[in-house]
């Protein structure tokens, strides 16, 4: 059976996470606040968190859109609260809240999660087509 389909897959999750965690990452670094106003809070009909459409101004006259979870808003935030967002000057259409990009890197669970499964996906695939090789 061959292992780089899996190898791939691995290579690809590895990078989509490292990718992610730069962009988290920039954006604490960079980015600039700005208060943004909620327009919109959309509640999934089968549970879970909540999506909310955050409109934020940049210096162009431009009026962004960026779509953030629940969890990374202040709690009861509601249509027509302002939140603190940080978008990236040189990419303004690249935003997160500041309450998520302000979090400590080595809260980001999910990438650091991604990463460590797809980096096992990574040496499985590769140690057992070196070990295989090299028993057979």
């Amino acid at each position: 059976m061959s292992k780089i389909p899996y190898l791939v897959l691995g290579l690809g999750a590895l990078l989509f996470a490292v990718l992610a965690l730069r962009r988290r990452l920039v954006l604490r670094r960079r980015g600039v606040a700005v208060r943004a106003r909620c327009s919109a809070v959309q509640r999934p009909t089968e549970g879970g968190p909540a999506r909310l459409t955050l409109r934020y101004p940049t210096p162009d006259g431009r009026t962004r859109t960026y779509l953030a979870r629940e969890g990374d808003c202040p709690p009861g935030t509601c249509e027509g609260d302002a939140v603190e967002v940080l978008y990236d000057p040189r990419e303004p259409s690249r935003a997160a809240t500041a309450q998520a990009a302000r979090r400590a890197p080595w809260r980001h669970y999910d990438l650091f999660g991604l990463m460590g499964v797809s980096l096992a996906m990574v040496l499985a695939s590769v140690s057992g087509s070196v070990f295989g090789s090299a028993l057979g």
